[in-house]
Formats: structure tokens, sequence, C-alpha cells
């Protein structure tokens, strides 16, 4: 079985709710779309002349009734930017580039550019088989057509937009978006709010360094937007997700301390624990047993950085 499981669900009709910011020049657009499995939240800028959207969620579904709501105000899509290849942030890109109607700029590192080319860790494949017709095949998704490099400014309709890739975290890659005239920056999964993060990866020690860099760099930084819980401070979901890492971290490293090996007992006690210290964590559906999947891939990395 694939590290990620097979599950089947019906797909129900999901629930789109919006807000909005009005920040110096632009309105940036809020949407969340839930059920099923969780919370996924993407964004719009609106500027003057049109919307530049960060991140599409994953279920064809669910980017129609968003695209309904950002029809309302008539304006083109300009660009898409994509913060990283994980599914539930690029499975939408179809139904929002066929709305856009012409070549559209979509922005991603070459990190991610070649993984969702590639699928490599199959997670494409893994969404095809759990939601049907509801996820694009590989052969449906537009692939990224504009690389932004490291600390490259994307300057769209009078917006600065500030690049920044942060390599081997949440996921293979992860670029923020940073917009230094309003102080925000979308993170993607750099933080999760009260949702267990996928750790599985075996990538948590190069996070933490992530989130700290990102704390030094911009200690004037206003708001963040992520992608599976509400805008927020900084100070808030940022030392929260530190917070949260260094935990687990701590409970595997305490369990591989006499044979290097977490056994099941092991495994039920740090999740008891991690289920005490953090009661109101949701966990997506779509990942079964992921706070033992994540505990699997905590102890490999942590082995490894013994060795």
């Amino acid at each position: 079985m694939s590290l990620l499981g097979t599950i089947i669900l019906s797909v129900s009709q999901p629930i789109v709710a919006q807000t909005e910011s009005n920040r110096d020049n632009i309105t940036i657009h809020n949407y969340y779309t839930s059920p099923p499995f969780e919370e996924i939240y993407y964004y719009a800028i609106e500027t003057e002349e049109g919307l530049i959207l960060i991140d599409t969620g994953r279920l064809l579904s669910q980017a129609r009734y968003a695209l309904e709501n950002l029809q309302q105000f008539n304006k083109p899509i300009l660009a898409i930017l994509i913060t990283h290849p994980h599914t539930d942030h690029f499975g939408g890109l179809p139904v929002f580039l066929e709305a856009a109607g012409r070549d559209i700029p979509i922005y991603a590192s070459q990190i991610t550019f070649d993984s969702i080319q590639s699928d490599g860790r199959g997670y494409i494949e893994n969404r095809n088989r759990q939601l049907g017709q509801d996820f694009p095949d590989l052969e449906e998704i537009p692939l990224p057509n504009s690389i932004v490099e490291d600390g490259q400014t994307l300057t769209i309709d009078g917006v600065n937009i500030i690049a920044y890739d942060f390599p081997t975290n949440e996921s293979d890659t992860t670029t923020t978006y940073y917009l230094p005239a309003q102080q925000v920056m979308f993170m993607g999964d750099l933080v999760n709010g009260n949702k267990t993060p996928g750790l599985f990866e075996g990538n948590t020690g190069n996070w933490l360094n992530t989130l700290r860099e990102i704390q030094q760099r911009f200690p004037d930084l206003q708001q963040v937007y992520p992608g599976h819980t509400k805008p927020d401070s900084p100070n808030v979901l940022i030392t929260a997700q530190i917070d949260y890492i260094e935990t687990f971290r701590n409970l595997v490293s305490q369990s591989l301390e006499n044979d290097e090996v977490v056994d099941d007992e092991e495994k039920q006690d740090i999740a008891d624990e991690i289920e005490r210290l953090y009661p109101d964590y949701e966990t997506s559906l779509l990942l079964p047993g992921l706070i033992e999947i994540n505990i699997n891939g905590v102890a490999e990395e942590l082995k490894a950085e013994s060795n």
C-alpha cells in the first residue's frame, strides 16, 4: 500500500466561505472549501485590473464553486502562484486556467514543476484512485509555465510580490509569496494552525530552520496566509507550528534512545500524548493514521541525523 493509503469517499457539495481584507491598494479574498476531507484555503489578490490566485485547492468541484464566487468581481485572472507540490494546492488548476480563457502565467519553483511533472512521490496517482473524476489525471494538470527563482520579484498589475523558495520542509519545497508593501506572506503549509501537519516526508529539522529563518528575516511581517487555517499573525501561527514540531520530535527521540526503535506500544503512547497536548487538532480523512505515519517518518529522520 502507498504511504498515503487508499480511501474512497463520496464527494458532497463543498461549502465555500469567503472573507476579505483590504490592504493598501489591494483586497485579499480568502476562500476555504469544506467538506469533504478538510478545510483548504486558497486566495485571490484583487487588483485594479484583475485577480492573482495563490494555490487552487484539491478537487475540481471545489474549484468550480470558488470560481463562481470569484466571478462576482467581473475581473480576469491575471496569474496563478503555486506554493508547493502537494495535490491539495494544484488540483483545481484546470478549472481556473480554463476560466481564464487565455494563456496566463502559472508561477512555481523548479522543484514544484519537476514534482508535478514526474509525480515522483505518487501523490497524483493516489488522488486519482481516491477521488476518481473529481481530481484531474496527470496529463490534465497544467504545468507551471513561469519558473520563479528564490528572491525574484514579480510585478503583476502594479503589485510587487517576492518569491522566496525554502526547500525540504513540509514538502520537497515551499515557495512563499511576500508582499513587501502590505507586509503579508502566503505560506502554503509551512504553518497549519489547528491541523495535524504532515511530518512523514522527514524534513522536520529543516522545517524548524525555515520557520525560524522567516521569523528573523521578516520581523515586520503583519499577517500570514496558510493553506489549511484562517489567516493570522506570524506570532500566533509560526510559534504554534514550531512548538508542535519540536514536541513531536522530542517524543519520538525519547522513544529511540534505548534501542533506536519505536515499537507499537511506544507509537500509541506518542499518539496519545500528542492528542492530549493538541486536542483540537484535526486530521485529514485522506490521510488515515496520519500521526502514526508521522512517527515513522520522524523516527527515520532522527536516526539519519544521529548517524
